[in-house]
């Protein structure tokens, strides 16, 4: 009897006479499970209907922001790297200020006004800001919905609070009834569509005109940044660094597998992803044949079965090079030839050279998804050499991200916040920013000052 535990679309197999690893290798630019029929950025030409709307996808499968979740927070790296981003930006916390000129710079003047205030803790802006400021740092953008007085068209407008939409729950829509290309609505529902009703449930919300807030009584405003060519939707900067976080989760798999009961493992090996990409066709058109629903599980089915007679071939290590003898096919992507086959790797009992390289590998993909994720080693704790990086490169990195690295994220995730301000107190020039004490330098600090001299005691 075979035990197979999954990791992603890798998994570890287990029987009393072999025991293997087992990998699913990428096309490129693909995500494993996580890629459809197509994939790709050209998402402007792509269409999905929902009664009187059309929905723009978000992701070649409309499911971009899911992708991103899972293999985030499948990583050990990513989803503290991000976390951190996010504390940099947040700094001391959002304050409210005025922008003035001295000596030719701008100067924050950072203030207090009792309304404002009230008005922000009313629907707790932090919690709200916090959330956006989390989405920014994984997807390049905020959704927000705009909740207007009621009696709006009646009473003088006002704009009550905002609300924090997640991004998995919001697509852009226009209505089928016009020409206007450009979106007018964003549609609110469970987009993954794992539950029934999901489709009842859909809410559309005018998008926010920002000349005319007061021109709905609920809308939703999408802020985010421009992606080049890109019309509807950011391209989040970890895309190209998906691959990446793919292996780099991937290869604590075989060493959970070395330690796990002390497994003796024999064999890693590594299967084309366009293998099972045919195998899924080929379920999907018996599906259609037999008119029954396709259901993801029936790949899964087929690929345990499947794993469970390789596992029996490798009990018979005279079968093996028999079983596993298959063809290899090549694809042309642009000017690169790529080679789809399987591999079986013979794991050497002495795996030192074997520990070693995935260990390289692991180090290597590392720094790929810092470099993705745009934070420098410094402030994640990603040096070269392992070592914590001395306090004067923290403190220089510390002052270039301050300086370079926050005011187009601020901008974008405080945008419906300061229109709202804006709207509700026409002749005020308050602004909501995130507020930093740049920190010095020790050595420039006198010694009965520095933090070390002024960290609490234990009694």
């Amino acid at each position: 009897m075979s035990y197979i535990e999954y990791v992603g679309s890798d998994a570890i197999v287990e029987t009393p006479q072999v025991s293997f690893t087992y990998q699913v290798s990428d096309n490129p630019r693909d995500f494993s499970k996580y890629k459809g029929q197509s994939d790709n950025l050209d998402w402007n030409t792509v269409e999905n209907y929902l009664g009187d709307y059309i929905i723009l996808p978000y992701g070649s499968n409309n499911d971009l922001p899911n992708i991103i979740k899972d293999v985030i927070q499948n990583n050990y790296i990513a989803p503290g790297l991000l976390k951190r981003k996010s504390e940099l930006l947040w700094g001391l916390g959002p304050r409210m200020y005025t922008e003035s000129f001295e000596n030719n710079r701008i100067v924050k003047n950072w203030i207090e006004d009792k309304a404002i205030l009230k008005w922000l803790e009313s629907f707790d802006y932090e919690k709200y800001l916090l959330n956006c400021a989390v989405d920014y740092q994984h997807i390049q953008g905020t959704f927000t919905r705009f909740e207007l007085n009621k009696g709006y068209r009646v009473d003088k407008p006002f704009i009550n609070k905002l609300h924090h939409i997640a991004p998995d729950k919001a697509r852009q829509a226009r209505l089928m009834a016009t020409d206007i290309k450009n979106p007018t609505h964003v549609v609110v529902t469970d987009w993954s569509l794992q539950n029934a009703n999901s489709i009842e449930k859909a809410k559309a919300y005018p998008l926010l005109d920002p000349f005319n807030v007061y021109k709905h009584g609920n809308s939703i405003m999408y802020s985010n940044m421009y992606s080049f060519c890109t019309d509807y939707y950011t391209v989040p900067d970890i895309y190209g660094s998906l691959e990446w976080l793919n292996r780099s989760t991937a290869v604590p798999l075989i060493f959970k597998a070395l330690s796990k009961n002390s497994i003796n493992l024999k064999y890693h090996i590594i299967s084309p992803q366009a293998y099972w990409d045919n195998k899924q066709q080929e379920i999907q058109d018996n599906c259609t044949i037999k008119q029954v629903e396709y259901k993801a599980s029936m790949l899964l089915d087929f690929q345990k079965s499947f794993l469970e007679k390789i596992s029996a071939v490798l009990s018979g290590e005279e079968n093996t090079g028999k079983y596993l003898h298959t063809t290899k096919s090549l694809t042309v992507d642009g000017s690169n030839l790529l080679e789809h086959g399987w591999e079986v790797k013979v794991l050497d009992q002495n795996i030192k050279d074997f520990v070693e390289s995935q260990i390289k590998i692991s180090q290597r993909a590392d720094r790929a998804v810092a470099s993705g994720i745009s934070l420098h080693s410094a402030l994640g704790n990603m040096s070269e050499t392992g070592k914590v990086d001395s306090g004067s490169e923290q403190h220089y990195a510390l002052i270039s991200y301050l300086n370079t690295g926050i005011d187009i994220q601020e901008m974008i995730i405080t945008k419906p916040l300061n229109i709202a301000i804006k709207a509700n107190w026409p002749e005020s020039n308050i602004k909501i920013g995130f507020y930093h004490n740049v920190p010095e330098k020790q050595e420039d600090v006198s010694p009965a000052d520095r933090s070390i001299n002024n960290a609490p005691t234990k009694k």
